[in-house]
This record gives C-alpha cells, sequence and structure tokens, in this order.
C-alpha cells in the first residue's frame, strides 16, 4: 500500500472554519508544510473537500502508522 503526500499550498486567511478544521486534521499547519498520510478512503474525502488548498501526490513510501499505533508503542513499558 501506498502513502499520499500532501502539501499546503495556499494560506488560510479567508477560509471557512469547517475548511480550517479539515486542514488541521490533515497535520497541515502553515503554508508550504507537508505530510505523509496513508493513502485510504477518508483521506481521500478530506483532500476533496480542500482541493483548492492543498496538492498531493503518491508516493512509494510505507504509510505511517495510526495515532494509537503510535502512543501505544511510544508508551510501552520498557
Amino acid at each position: 500500500m501506498a502513502a499520499i503526500k500532501v502539501k499546503l499550498v495556499s494560506g488560510l486567511a479567508g477560509v471557512p472554519a469547517k475548511q480550517r478544521a479539515v486542514v488541521a486534521g490533515l497535520g497541515l499547519k502553515k503554508h508550504d508544510s507537508t505530510k505523509l498520510l496513508p493513502d485510504n478512503p477518508q483521506t481521500h474525502g478530506m483532500i476533496a473537500k480542500v482541493s483548492y488548498l492543498v496538492s498531493w501526490e503518491r508516493v512509494d513510501a510505507p504509510p505511517p502508522l495510526g495515532r494509537k499505533a503510535r502512543k501505544a508503542k511510544a508508551g510501552a513499558p520498557a
């Protein structure tokens, strides 16, 4: 399975609050910030909602682990 590289190509000034929340959900904060996300329908739906603000491409990299997996791994006893 591939991953998707998403880049915020436009600033968030004048953007509705719901779309700002979608951009934050993608993990993008500032202009030109990039994020590697899993290639799944949820990610594609979020990108579709803010397609005029972001650019994306598929990359041959392993998809990132989910948030729960990272938290469990980081918080595991040594």
